[in-house]
């Protein structure tokens, strides 16, 4: 029963990638393309950082420092707990017909789950909820969230993840997003009690 289960959820998200890597045009082939790039993650991050620090420039360093955290929370889960574990190959390495474009390659051996899925919501979720609670931005989350959904929408039409793989990566950065939050407010909150005792008693 498990098998067939299993069988099944195959069976629906490789239709689904391929409904997804079929269906394209010449726009979304250059702006997903472009989303995908590291240079283009290191724009919008700076952007999500300056967006907040200009807003309340004491929050640089916790920002910064979650950031950081979420970057290697997402990263190494996604990777020693998912990938290595799992072991399920990208479709552009176990299905025919698969479409890449620009001449890119298919990447890393095993898919599940996306490490870009799992990065740019933990980003998103660290933004959003340091926002809420800190600097009250209300446009922010949903510029974090947007850049998150179509970054990993751009892997299965890039060829390089199955949508399972997006949605399991998206549920888990949200939760290390959820975790990098609390680690960093609690240090946050920490320093400035220390601070505000320095000063009360200097």
């Amino acid at each position: 029963m498990e098998k067939t289960t299993i069988d099944y959820l195959n069976s629906v998200d490789t239709e689904l990638f391929y409904w997804i890597n079929q269906h394209h045009c010449t726009v979304a082939d250059y702006v997903l393309y472009v989303f995908t790039m590291h240079w283009m993650w290191a724009v919008v991050i700076a952007g999500l950082f300056v967006w907040t620090v200009v807003k309340d420039k004491k929050s640089w360093w916790p920002v910064l420092l979650g950031i950081a955290l979420c970057f290697l929370l997402a990263d190494r889960v996604s990777v020693m707990c998912f990938k290595d574990v799992f072991q399920r190959l990208r479709p552009c390495h176990a299905l025919p017909d698969v479409r890449m474009i620009f001449g890119m390659g298919c990447g890393g051996q095993y898919g599940f789950i996306s490490s870009h899925a799992a990065n740019s919501f933990a980003i998103a979720m660290f933004f959003t909820l340091w926002c809420r609670k800190n600097v009250k931005i209300k446009a922010l989350p949903y510029v974090a969230f947007a850049w998150a959904a179509i970054t990993s929408y751009s892997r299965p039409y890039l060829g390089k993840h199955y949508p399972g793989d997006i949605v399991c990566g998206a549920a888990v950065g949200v939760l290390l997003g959820l975790l990098g939050y609390l680690i960093i407010n609690y240090l946050y909150k920490r320093v400035s009690q220390k601070k505000q005792t320095k000063q009360q008693t200097s």
